[in-house]
């Protein structure tokens, strides 16, 4: 690692270009990485000097920089910190005494994380790497996950609104449930929960070898993004930018892309919750959300609309006041049918607008009064 640090240069390092993308792509919120496993940080940090990105290589803060351009497009702000450091000799020290001694959290990573709070201010601080000490079976005592709690949620100028995510130890409880790295369960999980995914199929960083087949396409990131919402998730969506400070334009192709599908088809996706059904089994390729009032169900599907066409839902049962509209259709309204099985045969019209529906493999159906 000290031998790739002076090739992250950052030349062209544009905090307000990747804020914009971000904003463009439909997130709402970000999370970046302060810190990895490497204990190199994008801050400048007394505890790792001559380790951090203002000490060597690019010269820059760029935690700094990126969250100053991040909050003026209306975006919250996540940090990411990773607990452990691979090579920390303090954090090695700790280990080879079974977490007798905290040396490496009371002088590197408590007043790391507390500098990094009192700095930013963040609105999520989301930890990672817990698992590597020894005492796992107790691990939250070691890393003194409770004592960073109580200061950051009674004492630090974001304990009213900061959120944790649960990586910080053993049976450690946080704002929201973390599932594994590309947790994927495609059922309800009744607390709010937030999956981590990358565009690129492996790397959770820029990888400079690989091609096209490497990376998922958007359809694909919609999929997810999709079974995610319906499950009652967030989708925590990867990319690595590059060592000159730019984002590869695959990455930024996948995000506009996302983007544009979420402007005409983002009211089934932002503020929704789950409905009663997840999907239509055993068709995987419907989804369903709900309005928090749930007076609107969106049936968002995978499979394209065709003119004169029909598409069967399984889940919903019809009212006298039910209607159907096709999100980014021009408010068109859709004529429907009921089979023998009370499957709703919903019938597309011959006149779709196909050009303003931004499909990306996905299209929304939304109904009004349905049970």
């Amino acid at each position: 690692f000290q031998d790739f640090a002076p090739m992250l240069k950052m030349e062209l390092f544009d905090p307000d270009h990747w804020a914009s993308v971000i904003k463009n792509a439909g997130a709402k919120y970000i999370v970046f990485t302060t810190k990895h496993h490497s204990g190199w940080t994008n801050f400048p940090s007394p505890q790792h000097w001559n380790w951090n990105s203002m000490d060597v290589g690019p010269h820059l803060d760029i935690t700094g920089n990126l969250t100053a351009s991040l909050r003026k497009q209306g975006i919250y702000v996540g940090l990411y910190h990773s607990l452990r450091e691979w090579y920390h000799p303090l954090y090695l020290e700790d280990q080879k005494n079974n977490c007798s001694t905290t040396s490496f959290v009371d002088e590197v990573l408590m007043p790391t994380l507390k500098d990094m709070t009192l700095k930013y201010k963040p609105d999520i601080i989301w930890a990672d790497g817990p698992g590597d000490a020894p005492c796992t079976h107790d691990s939250v005592k070691y890393w003194k996950t409770p004592e960073f709690f109580s200061w950051l949620y009674n004492e630090s100028p974001v304990k009213e609104t900061v959120l944790t995510n649960t990586r910080w130890g053993s049976n450690a409880v946080g704002s929201f449930m973390e599932g594994h790295d590309r947790f994927t369960p495609y059922t309800l999980i009744k607390n709010k929960w937030e999956t981590p995914y990358t565009i690129q199929k492996s790397s959770w960083g820029y990888d400079r070898v690989e091609d096209l087949s490497s990376f998922w396409n958007t359809t694909h990131c919609l999929y997810i993004l999709v079974t995610t919402v319906s499950c009652n998730g967030n989708l925590l969506l990867n990319i690595g930018p590059m060592a000159d400070g730019t984002i590869d334009p695959l990455f930024e192709e996948i995000l506009l892309e996302m983007g544009q599908w979420l402007t005409v088809n983002g009211e089934a996706i932002y503020n929704s919750i789950p409905w009663s059904h997840q999907n239509d089994t055993p068709a995987e390729d419907i989804w369903y959300t709900a309005s928090e009032d749930w007076q609107n169900v969106y049936a968002i599907s995978f499979r394209a609309p065709t003119p004169g066409g029909k598409l069967v839902l399984q889940q919903p049962r019809l009212t006298k006041q039910t209607t159907m509209t096709l999100l980014g259709a021009d408010g068109i309204t859709l004529d429907f049918t009921v089979d023998s099985d009370g499957g709703i045969h919903v019938h597309f019209p011959t006149n779709l607008p196909f050009a303003k529906l931004a499909g990306k493999g996905a299209w929304t159906i939304k109904m009004t009064n349905v049970t």
